[in-house]
């Protein structure tokens, strides 16, 4: 009876494991598929990237970060302008903040977003990609993607590509498979020939060459004196000068007019002139609707998608970076607004990475579910509330961040810590920022402005007033961006409409004192409500207020909240048990394939029950 309870145990272990699992993340991308761009996920990113037969440029990014939604505009627009290329190359994009991602994100070694990959047709299964340029001009990144086409194109022979190298030869030789055969020369900068090449690749009978103005002996005979200059190969080493100047269209219909000529069907050019257009960001101004209100059920969401996350999207944790964990892991236990569990959740991680020189991710990416799945360590229902968007890609991590970090130097304040002093608390959220957040741009911007956090914080109130003038700096750079929700627009906080008393009269200067009581206030009272569809006129019963009702008490949690009284069993212990669960019921499924093949036994059928 005790083999069969065993068993029992571990098959509910197991599906209460499957039916609790983390599901997927709504999709919440930047990119749609009109765009016109490959949509890469996990499912898919193998079969079209590392087994198809064209070269890829994927764009690995993160829907949350402000740097990669402005972005976002180009990067459609230079996969709109090379979508006549895609017999040879793709554009694809992969959206990192999905957790179906997480692995394939981590794989590649992605550490920043937005980051963008050159991949050769068929790369091997360890082949990360060759970075490539990220620009706001377009044509600086063709001209760059031409270049890799160009290197790919010597180095194997998977692509189906025309010859895009430069011709260096002096003799032009007629190929009779060939009706018509253009020559291009230029300058090295200059990419319209290969552009050309690879926009008229697919037309039959059609030849175009690259010749740079170096090859002497050729541009001698084409007696060449603007480039670039376009010809017209008629017999051998015979040219007739067409167009000359850097104008790609008049070089396009130029060559379309000798199609018509010889009843050929002109080459149609991707007309991008509307959809680029429509590409251009329009925003509504919207109402403006603002809630001071701080929720719990963000702080967790922030807390969450930061360790499940952000963190694990490294291979490896060391150095600097394990550093920078271990000292974030320290402050949110001594002030993030959780249940004993939560505290109990946030130490086991830290006890499984501060005396390690190293950390895997995928590690401690498990050790963190396992714990999370058995300490059930969330109040809420980690929904966003007053972070959430007017749409899914307005706001939320971002602003739980701003709104995590507040609180934690408020909480520090209070509290008056003495394991961390003002400074310590903001180089902890400052080395959180600089190795694990996920917006280069953003990242480099607020380690900027900590420089100045060594002669301007001498205490913890200091650090409260530090990050409150640090995230208006952030606001005022921000307004107007095409990041900025337009239904939450970017405003120096606190606003005469919640805090009179912290302007002072007549002048543009702030009274601190009251800036800093508002601040403690504000994030100090928590609100517990765990959607946004409670009812919010009891919001102030949901409170938590330092001194009045605190988040482990049981009323303000469920039932099922240990005290530290109740908290006897040891995570450990829990996992050994578990693994002695799974260890019997692979003994089980041993004794019936003995049983089938030994149905005489009938010692094997008393021990099964038979």
């Amino acid at each position: 009876m005790l083999v069969w309870c065993s068993g029992h145990v571990v098959v509910v272990l197991l599906v209460a494991a499957l039916s609790t699992a983390p599901a997927c993340t709504e999709r919440i991308g930047l990119y749609e598929d009109t765009d016109l761009l490959e949509i890469l996920d996990s499912t898919n990113f193998n079969d079209k990237v590392l087994q198809g037969n064209t070269s890829f440029v994927v764009e690995f990014y993160n829907a949350f970060c402000g740097h990669c939604i402005r972005f976002s505009t180009p990067w459609k627009g230079f996969g709109i302008q090379i979508y006549g290329w895609r017999n040879y190359v793709k554009v694809g994009v992969i959206d990192c903040s999905n957790e179906i991602n997480s692995q394939t994100c981590r794989d590649y070694e992605v550490m920043a977003y937005p980051t963008v990959r050159y991949f050769p047709p068929q790369p091997a299964s360890s082949d990360i990609g060759k970075d490539f340029i990220r620009s706001f001009n377009i044509q600086v990144m063709k001209d760059f993607l031409i270049k890799m086409l160009q290197e790919t194109q010597s180095s194997t022979n998977v692509s189906t590509l025309c010859d895009i190298q430069p011709f260096e030869n002096v003799n032009v030789e007629l190929d009779s498979n060939n009706i018509l055969t253009f020559i291009i020369i230029s300058t090295p900068n200059d990419k319209i020939a290969q552009e050309l090449i690879i926009d008229f690749c697919p037309v039959k009978k059609v030849k175009i060459i690259s010749v740079l103005n170096s090859n002497t002996g050729l541009a001698e005979l084409l007696k060449t004196e603007t480039y670039p200059s376009l010809y017209l190969v008629e017999d051998n080493n015979q040219f007739t000068r067409l167009a000359s100047g850097n104008n790609k269209t008049n070089f396009t219909n130029t060559i379309n007019t000798y199609l018509e000529t010889v009843h050929m069907t002109p080459f149609s050019i991707f007309d991008i002139t509307t959809t680029l257009y429509n590409l251009l960001f329009h925003k509504d101004k919207g109402s403006i609707q603002n809630d001071n209100t701080v929720y719990l059920s963000d702080l967790e969401a922030t807390l969450r998608y930061s360790l499940e996350h952000e963190i694990l999207s490294r291979s490896v944790i060391s150095g600097e970076s394990l550093n920078a964990l271990n000292s974030y892991l320290e402050l949110l236990i001594e002030c993030f607004p959780s249940s004993i569990r939560g505290k109990k959740f946030i130490k086991l991680i830290w006890d499984n990475t501060h005396l390690n020189k190293t950390v895997s991710g995928e590690k401690l990416g498990n050790l963190i579910n396992n714990y999370e799945f058995l300490l059930k360590p969330y109040v809420t229902k980690h929904n966003w509330i007053g972070c959430e968007g007017s749409q899914p890609i307005y706001r939320k991590y971002p602003c739980g961040l701003w709104t995590m970090f507040h609180t934690l130097t408020v909480q520090a304040s209070i509290k008056n810590l003495t394991t961390f002093n003002g400074r310590q608390v903001l180089e902890t959220i400052a080395g959180y920022v600089k190795n694990f957040f996920g917006c280069t741009d953003c990242s480099e911007h607020f380690m900027n402005m900590a420089t100045t956090i060594q002669t301007n914080v001498s205490s913890l109130d200091d650090a409260v007033l530090w990050l409150w003038s640090a995230h208006n700096q952030v606001n005022q750079r921000l307004k107007g961006d095409v990041t900025e929700d337009p239904i939450h627009p970017k405003i120096i906080f606190p606003s005469k409409v919640y805090c009179e008393t912290c302007h002072q009269i007549g002048t543009d200067e702030w009274n601190e004192t009251e800036v800093l009581k508002y601040l403690k206030n504000m994030y100090s009272a928590i609100s517990l409500q765990k959607t946004s569809f409670d009812n919010i006129h009891s919001q102030n019963d949901n409170l938590m207020i330092p001194g009045k009702r605190s988040i482990d008490d049981d009323s303000n949690y469920n039932n099922n909240v240990f005290d530290e009284e109740e908290w006897k069993i040891d995570v450990s212990t829990c996992m050994i048990s578990y693994i002695l669960s799974c260890s019997v019921l692979m003994i089980l499924f041993y004794l019936l394939l003995v049983k089938k093949r030994c149905k005489k036994n009938k010692y094997i059928y008393f021990i099964l029950g038979k």
